[in-house]
């Protein structure tokens, strides 16, 4: 029996009852926010054990707590006087401030919006739930004699049935509020540690995974500090080369035998961004606002390489002139036909790269664009996917990619809908399982 299970088990409808007259919420509101607040929960827990600092803490957490599911026994009786339910809250509350600090407030008014309850009340739930889960937990370890690394990958082992579990309409907001795209894509691993052998002493080290979200405190040692001054080092000369370059590049434009008036901009996205980038013709209003009135859009066009610029991909082509028109409403849909993947995996085909780069390019062109990413399969072959999770997969392992190259993730929404075709379709229309990947547009 997996983690959702025992959980499941757990909040059985006497407990879910008893929840709900002690926050007096209705009792189906009461029991989508405690599946809400379980998928948060179990979500922000696989994403802090990818640090070595955080398996640490979760398990100490466990031990020091003494969670090892002895309440779960009499729960019902708890839960039945009020003093004993407000200590579970506040014990819950404070492991959250220390395991997903600086999140209780917005965890609470996400699950506020999504059930309708109070926000009190929701995060009344939260430290009741969270003290639960980690009772659940404790037993496992308990049970299985499990250490801090055991810990973790048994939290780790439930990330396909997380994604497969999560309601469609919740995961969008729960991956954007608690950071979980790293997890949900499968990119996150749990971190890892081992110990290693030295004379007289067994000396624990940590082994990192490839993603890691918690940087690690080196100032109480020496070492750290001469790491810092070893990097600020390398930084001043780095800055100080730079610095001379730009100088040599400045004497040799000014001193040519034409002069160019230089009125674009360097940014961090100008910088990273690639070929397909020199491609993308900048919209003529939007050109026209960067550019001072005594020098005209044709000199600009000359001085930045644009008008020499290669035919754009049917994307750029199609985006362009609706995104330069301010007059057409938003919500248009896009195909992102130039990405593929190959059947039944998240590998994607051959020069799927380039069409992400070259979204990424618009994204920055336009950067009061926000968009929807819409993935559709039709090709899970098993494995622990689904249609919808292999979906999600896709669309966000696409998200990422764009995260990677600069974009802000509040740009961007990514929703898997499986194969597109409802489960409790009664209309007796027969309707294609669909395989694509769109681009719709929220905000322009």
């Amino acid at each position: 029996m997996n983690l959702f299970d025992n959980l499941t088990t757990v909040f059985s409808s006497e407990i879910l009852s008893l929840i709900a007259a002690y926050i007096d919420e209705p009792i189906e509101k009461t029991s989508k926010a405690v599946d809400g607040l379980v998928y948060t929960i179990v979500g922000g827990l696989m994403k802090r054990t990818t640090s070595e600092i955080g398996v640490n803490q979760l398990y100490n957490h466990i031990q020091k707590g003494r969670y090892d599911g002895a309440p779960l026994d009499n729960l019902a009786t708890v839960l039945r006087d009020p003093a004993l339910s407000n200590t579970l809250i506040t014990q819950g509350n404070d492991v959250i401030s220390h395991l997903l600090p600086a999140m209780k407030s917005s965890i609470g008014s996400m699950i506020s919006g999504y059930t309708g309850i109070r926000n009190s009340s929701a995060l009344s739930l939260l430290g009741l739930t969270t003290t639960i889960v980690l009772q659940v937990l404790g037993k496992q370890v308990k049970d299985q004699k499990l250490d801090a690394d055991g810990l973790a990958a048994t939290l780790f082992a439930e990330r396909e049935a997380f994604v497969n579990i999560v309601p469609e309409e919740f995961m969008p907001r729960l991956v954007e509020r608690v950071g979980l795209q790293q997890i949900v894509s499968g990119l996150a691993a749990p971190a890892r540690r081992t110990a290693v052998e030295s004379p007289g002493r067994t000396v624990t080290t940590a082994t990192r995974p490839a993603i890691s979200y918690d940087p690690v405190d080196e100032s109480d040692n020496d070492n750290g500090v001469l790491t810092k001054w070893g990097v600020g080092a390398l930084i001043t000369v780095a800055l100080a080369f730079g610095g001379y370059y730009l100088y040599q590049n400045t004497q040799k434009y000014s001193n040519g035998e034409q002069e160019a008036t230089d009125v674009t901009t360097v940014t961090n996205d100008t910088i990273q961004a690639d070929t397909v980038t020199r491609s993308l013709a900048v919209p003529k209003e939007q050109a026209a606002k960067t550019v001072p009135k005594s020098v005209s859009v044709t000199t600009v066009a000359s001085t930045t390489g644009l008008a020499a610029a290669t035919p754009s991909s049917n994307l750029t082509l199609q985006m362009t002139p609706y995104l330069g028109n301010a007059a057409l409403p938003k919500g248009r849909v896009f195909p992102l036909s130039g990405v593929a993947f190959l059947p039944g995996s998240m590998s994607m085909t051959a020069g799927s790269q380039t069409a992400i780069n070259e979204l990424a390019t618009i994204l920055r062109t336009y950067p009061q664009l926000q968009v929807q990413i819409v993935g559709y399969a039709n090709d899970a072959q098993g494995g622990g996917f689904t249609n919808k999770s292999l979906s999600f997969k896709r669309v966000n392992q696409i998200k990422q990619q764009l995260m990677t190259a600069g974009i802000n993730f509040l740009r961007i929404d990514a929703i898997g809908r499986g194969s597109g075709v409802a489960k409790n379709d009664t209309s007796g229309i027969v309707k294609p399982a669909l395989r694509k990947i769109d681009i719709k547009v929220v905000v322009k």
